[in-house]
């Protein structure tokens, strides 16, 4: 039956299921208007070293900040980087450190969010905070 209590309660959990599911994905949406990171492939040389990325913001506002992090092939994190509009450019490059000892080799991913904030509506209303995720960024390390 339709009213029944279990029928109640499996009608909630599919619902909640749906909008979890539709919170997720909102929150993971991945986009290149705001900007985008990459990096090339190259050979994961013996020894520690610093490996290049490049990456571009498009912020609709001057108050940014863009976080980067970078996962080795077995998907651990193994770096990351922040950039602010006060010491960084809206386009550059920067670096990792891998230790060849401590990866594999394979394909390395970078992922990376842009934020930034805009006035409330009313002067005593907080700043809104904006929340934007770039398209991942594949590079392979080989040997």
């Amino acid at each position: 039956m339709l009213g029944s209590p279990v029928a109640r309660l499996v009608s909630a959990l599919v619902l909640a299921g749906v909008v979890a599911t539709q919170a997720t994905t909102q929150a993971w949406a991945w986009t290149t208007r705001y900007g985008h990171v990459g990096a090339a492939d190259r050979a994961l040389r013996p020894g520690c070293h610093r490996y290049r990325y490049h990456y571009v913001v498009k912020p609709p506002t001057d108050d940014w900040i863009l976080e980067t992090w970078l996962y080795d092939p077995r998907g651990k994190p193994r770096g990351s980087g922040d950039f602010a509009p006060g010491s960084d450019p809206d386009r550059g490059q920067s670096h990792f450190g891998i230790c060849r000892s401590t990866v594999v080799p394979g394909r390395f991913t970078i992922t990376a969010r842009l934020s930034w904030y805009t006035p409330g509506e009313l002067p005593t209303d907080p700043p809104v905070h904006h929340k934007r995720w770039f398209q991942p960024a594949h590079f392979r390390l080989h040997r």
